[in-house]
């Protein structure tokens, strides 16, 4: 008998045991039965019917939850250990948190094993479902793989749960909690998959955005008309509630931000007309002296350029031109970063009808990547989608350039490796250039997996077609040069040549990355 089954069984034991409800035992040996479950995996199964009683009774309780009417009351409770008050549309709501607190580790612990078992935990998933996550707006999925897209049971839970989300969307008042749920809402409709929301859920989930938003607008007017009337100058910190109020609000917008862009990804233009909705909202988002909006707007605009396509360009004029050019040049990297992805997309997918805008801002797309500071921590996604939206434009739209060889020539990023293919003059009249960039974006981890085995390969092809010798390009990295030297991601780079067999006296050289 293993250690592992005598430490079970006697976990068992214990459990059998247990006679008191409030027995302090009882919570230890849930934590002790998850990390049990993690451990054993299938094996676990058979301790299942030990574990499971005991943790659906945890994770069914009810809240105990107070409308107090009066400051008497609110006092009374705030004297009392484990509640929490939640201030709701005038009245006051208290909340007994040490019932919330174990019901919500036993959830956690369900979670636990839907994922563990997977398919060996269907036979729970409907309860669960039906008597505590739903009824709790609790709401998880178990391991999609355990039935596939297309299983009943898998849709059968969708159509019972995305009414119960769509309703906490508009019905919750907390901010931090709302966040959560627009969180809840998005990995659902991932898990789900193409075409998973009817028109009539979209159209329910676009009127909770439009009031949560209006609230939004409205607590932001509140924080500058408090400002105002402070008579704070410009510089002065916020008090620390507000920064807390402000930064619940950019988590807000952030995953209301992913909700959309879920929505769009798998319903593409099906979305379209209920998103109109926000048009007026986005642009003034857009136009809006706050980086945050101004991000917000321009990711929603990534959103329809990419999932939307030729579509897109009914919007052009209208909502997307101005901002994605503004963006381009906006201080903040974040908004740089979502400009120039969107205009590389809008090359990509866009068709033949942003030719002309995609050609008109090559110019544009160059000074964002050549800022002061450009490959700075902050600054450098954005100096890389300006890159990668430059060789978009090259290769799925290039009509509109009319100085490609040009373009080309000034094009210091490692996407255009592809035009190696082509025997251009640009890439292979430098070869040497051309293997410093990879070498050193294999360094930084910007070309990883499979693309970093494509440029790998064209990049062996480009060398051999030239005759040069890599280990000659290297040498403009030695000591005498640099006071570092390449890493074992380098090494690897050259292994991949073919040239590991001369590599271990540059192994003794360097001791640094570079």
């Amino acid at each position: 008998m293993t250690q592992k089954t005598v430490l079970v069984q006697l976990l068992a034991s214990v459990q059998q045991g247990l006679v008191d409800a409030d027995d302090p035992q009882a919570q230890y040996l849930m934590h002790c039965w998850g990390r049990m479950c993690r451990v054993m995996g299938t094996d676990f199964l058979e301790y299942l019917g030990y574990v499971m009683p005991p943790l659906l009774e945890l994770a069914s309780a009810k809240a105990d939850i107070q409308l107090l009417d009066d400051e008497d009351e609110v006092e009374a409770v705030q004297a009392q250990e484990g509640w929490e008050l939640v201030p709701l549309k005038g009245k006051v709501i208290g909340i007994k948190t040490s019932t919330l607190d174990d019901k919500h580790m036993a959830i956690e612990l369900l979670v636990v094993y839907a994922q563990v078992l997977e398919e060996n935990f269907a036979s729970y998933v409907q309860a669960v479902m039906a008597n505590i996550a739903l009824p709790g707006l609790a709401f998880f999925f178990h391991d999609p793989k355990a039935y596939g897209a297309e299983s009943a049971e898998l849709r059968g839970l969708w159509e019972n749960t995305i009414p119960k989300i769509l309703e906490v969307l508009s019905a919750e008042p907390a901010i931090d909690t709302l966040a959560e749920m627009y969180q809840c809402f998005y990995e659902s409709v991932e898990v789900m998959g193409k075409n998973c929301l009817t028109p009539q859920h979209m159209e329910l989930f676009m009127d909770s955005a439009i009031s949560a938003l209006d609230d939004y607008k409205g607590r932001v007017k509140a924080r500058i008309e408090e400002r105002a009337d402070a008579n704070r100058e410009e510089g002065d910190e916020d008090s620390e509630e507000t920064l807390y109020a402000i930064e619940d609000d950019q988590t807000l917008l952030s995953d209301m931000n992913k909700a959309f862009h879920c929505i769009f990804k798998n319903h593409g233009t099906q979305f379209l007309p209920s998103w109109e909705k926000l048009l007026t909202t986005y642009s003034a988002f857009l136009s809006s002296e706050d980086p945050t909006q101004r991000q917000w707007g321009l990711c929603i605009i990534d959103d329809v350029l990419e999932f939307c396509g030729d579509s897109s360009y009914k919007y052009m004029e209208s909502l997307i031109k101005a901002p994605l050019i503004a963006g381009c040049q906006d201080p903040a990297p974040a908004n740089r970063q979502a400009a120039t992805y969107g205009i590389g997309v809008a090359a990509q997918r866009g068709g033949s009808q942003w030719t002309q805008f995609v050609g008109s801002v090559i110019e544009l797309l160059f000074r964002a990547a050549q800022i002061p500071n450009a490959r700075g921590d902050d600054d450098v996604y954005a100096t890389e989608n300006a890159c990668a939206a430059i060789a978009k434009i090259l290769h799925f739209n290039p009509a509109g350039v009319a100085n490609q060889q040009e373009v080309l020539l000034h094009m210091h990023t490692f996407s255009l490796l592809s035009s190696s293919n082509n025997k251009n003059p640009a890439v292979t009249a430098r070869p040497d250039k051309v293997f410093l960039f990879v070498v050193q974006a294999l360094e930084a981890e910007t070309l990883q997996g499979p693309t970093a085995n494509r440029v790998v390969e064209a990049v062996k092809n480009l060398l051999a077609a030239a005759g040069v010798n890599p280990l000659n390009i290297l040498t403009q990295l030695g000591p005498e040069n640099s006071s570092k030297g390449p890493s074992m991601v380098c090494l690897i780079f050259l292994f991949n040549l073919g040239l590991i067999f001369e590599l271990h006296g540059w192994l003794r050289i360097y001791e640094i990355n570079f």
